[in-house]
């Protein structure tokens, strides 16, 4: 077995195998289906925003040290406010991160379960039941979806109060072959 991180009962990394490994042995490999955010989420979230901020704080650092080049107390002062700064602006990169990494959905012939670690010490579980889903709706709606074949996955149900009647699952690789994929799962 791997080496698991689970600093919290709510902050598990292993999570997504154990629940991928108890759905397949309920109800066997093929007709299970996990929906993980895609590689376009990643980079437009987590990796160009990280770039961005780090550009700008260090490009930030340069008229500091040129300005302040012999108040070197100023300088220093100045450079770790920055740095917290940075640091604040980081911050929704992180939980974007653990978005990616922790946040994945389940499909089986019961139940479409999605498990959102909304923060190290928050993680929803929701589960709805797949006969009460009626409709399966694919929408791709910015150039970046078009391009990298990425969209949302809109489920209509019925008799579900948690979610209003409408599940959305942002950021799905080729979502017109999970759609189908989906579909074969759910009539099983």
């Amino acid at each position: 077995r791997g080496r698991t991180m689970k600093i919290f009962s709510n902050f598990d990394t292993n999570r997504k195998q154990e629940a991928y490994q108890e759905a397949i042995e309920k109800f066997w490999k093929e007709s299970v289906l996990v929906l993980n955010k895609s590689l376009l989420f990643f980079f437009s979230k987590v990796v160009f925003p990280l770039l961005w901020w780090t550009v700008v704080f260090v490009l930030l650092q340069f008229p500091i040290y040129f300005s302040l080049g012999e108040f070197w107390v100023a300088k220093y002062l100045v450079t770790i406010l920055l740095f917290f700064i940075y640091l604040f602006m980081l911050s929704p990169i992180f939980k974007y991160y653990l978005d990616y990494m922790m946040d994945f959905s389940l499909v089986t012939p019961e139940f479409l379960t999605r498990y959102n670690q909304s923060w190290m010490l928050k993680r929803d579980i929701k589960s709805s039941y797949v006969k009460n889903i009626k409709t399966i709706t694919i929408e791709k709606n910015t150039l970046r979806y078009n391009i990298f074949d990425n969209g949302n996955l809109i489920f209509l149900s019925e008799w579900d109060r948690d979610n209003d009647g409408e599940i959305v699952l942002h950021y799905i690789q080729n979502p017109e072959q999970a759609k189908k994929k989906i579909v074969r799962i759910m009539k099983l």
